[in-house]
Order: C-alpha cells, then structure tokens, then sequence
C-alpha cells in the first residue's frame, strides 16, 4: 500500500476535472465548439496541437465507448473530428488496401478523420520492420494528406 501512494506522490495522475479545467483556460470561441461537440462525454485530454498551418486545440473524449477527439482552431472553428477505432475495427476495404499495398502488414492505429469538405482515414502500418503513414479515402485508395 505505501509502495502505491508512493507511486501516487511521485507520477501523479491528471483527473478528468483537471482536463475541464484545462479546457477552461482556452479561449471562450473554442471552449463554445468544444462543448458543441463533445456534449455530456467525459474529456479525457486537452492539448495543443497544429492543423492545416495553424496552432488549434485538440480534446480527446469517449462517446458511447469510442475514442473521439476534435481539432478546433483558436477562433472556435472546427477543424476535423477524428474517430480513433482499434485495428481490428478498420472497415474491410481499408484492411485489403492496406494488405494490397504491405503484404504481411498490420495495422497499429487508425482514425478516421472529417473535415467540412472531406472524409479519410490516417493508418498506421507495421511491415518489414518499419512503421508506414498512410492516408486512404473511404474507398481505400491512397490520397495525399489534406
């Protein structure tokens, strides 16, 4: 027991108060499209991030399970929302054209992004003892990174 408030002391853990609380400290327009998109989800994380050539926010939070986070530029325009799914939870078209382009490639991490004008998928790929970007449109095929 003491070796954990030990551990406690030590690596302290951010609360998900903490993460409100760290939203609330960005300015009013993105703490506006935040609440907008998240809602009643639990925040997980709030951190600075840099979108399409301009410094923004990111909040991680989980909707009904799934792990979601949204981009939001400092003057409360939203930039993309991500859906972070596991592996295994690719859709099939992107599994083969991830399979057609690494053969005995696997898959390490996947989201699917929407921007107001496009839809994608950002997957990470494991082959040949390297780690592979890839950025598919909803069909599969390869698209460069918007």
């Amino acid at each position: 027991m003491a070796a954990l408030a030990l551990a406690l002391a030590v690596y302290p853990c951010r609360s998900f108060a903490d993460e409100e609380d760290e939203l609330n400290e960005q300015p009013a327009a993105v703490q506006k499209t935040a609440h907008e998109q998240v809602g009643a989800s639990m925040i997980t994380e709030v951190e600075p991030s840099f979108e399409e050539g301009q410094h923004a926010t990111e909040v991680e939070y989980t909707e009904n399970g799934n792990k979601m986070a949204v981009v939001i530029a400092k003057d409360g325009t939203l930039i993309q929302k991500e859906h972070r799914m596991s592996p295994g939870d690719a859709p099939e078209v992107i599994k083969t054209a991830v399979k057609s382009q690494f053969a005995g490639g696997k898959i390490t991490a996947i989201k699917e992004v929407e921007r107001k004008d496009s839809k994608f998928f950002e997957v990470s790929v494991h082959a040949g003892g390297k780690s592979h970007q890839l950025t598919l449109d909803s069909g599969g095929k390869p698209i460069k990174a918007p």
